[in-house]
């Protein structure tokens, strides 16, 4: 019997909102692609970490990798672009990391986010 196909895993991307203190992210894309979600977990564990940087806006994006069939979200990150071309990520926890302007190119192309270096 054949069932309803489902990925093993997703990434799940969207944007961040406050409002009325009410926080949340509307998401708007799932990227199901295996080599998009292997380049992304490379990405992560090839970004620096950092300590606490002084961020006063709300962040650029977010996204989160997700294995739908065990409920499960296995990496989320909150990202802030920077002027010189890097970005800050964040976990939601107290972990920062840093990519490079390289690096972010290839987030952003994995993502298919459309912002402005």
């Amino acid at each position: 019997m054949l069932l309803g196909c489902s990925a093993d895993e997703v990434i799940r991307v969207g944007n961040p909102f406050s409002n009325e203190g009410n926080e949340g992210v509307t998401f708007n894309n799932e990227i199901t692609d295996e080599e998009a979600i292997n380049k992304l977990r490379t990405l992560i564990q090839n970004s620096q970490n950092t300590d606490k940087p002084n961020m006063e806006n709300e962040a650029d994006a977010f996204f989160q990798l997700d294995r739908p069939n065990k409920n499960v979200s296995e990496v989320r990150r909150y990202i802030w672009f920077q002027d010189d071309g890097g970005a800050v990520l964040f976990d939601g926890g107290s972990n920062y990391s840093t990519l490079t302007k390289a690096q972010t190119l290839e987030l952003k192309d994995i993502l298919e986010l459309q912002f402005a270096p």
